[in-house]
């Protein structure tokens, strides 16, 4: 596989960190939770993006945590590729 095929994936799994996630975290919360104390989704969304500006680790890690997801299954991945290989 190429590093454009593995880069392509990674900036798939940021997208959906950047994009997607943040929406599913904030209706699962209201589903188990109750409602958002500082208003509905765009509110969640804006509040997420602003903590990402103030280096806010809770925040950083929902944006990373899928790319970080995939680089270690695509790491294990090229390892048991290898294995099999020999």
């Amino acid at each position: 596989m190429s590093l454009k095929h593995h880069a392509s994936w990674l900036i798939a799994a940021l997208l959906f960190g950047a994009a997607i996630l943040p929406f599913l975290v904030y209706y699962t919360g209201t589903a188990t939770l109750g409602p958002y104390a500082n208003g509905g989704p765009g509110r969640f969304v804006a509040d997420f993006y602003a903590d990402l500006g103030r280096l806010r680790r809770s925040a950083w890690a929902l944006l990373l945590g899928p790319v970080v997801l995939v680089a270690a299954w695509r790491i294990l991945v090229a390892y048991a590729w290898r294995k099999d290989q020999r």
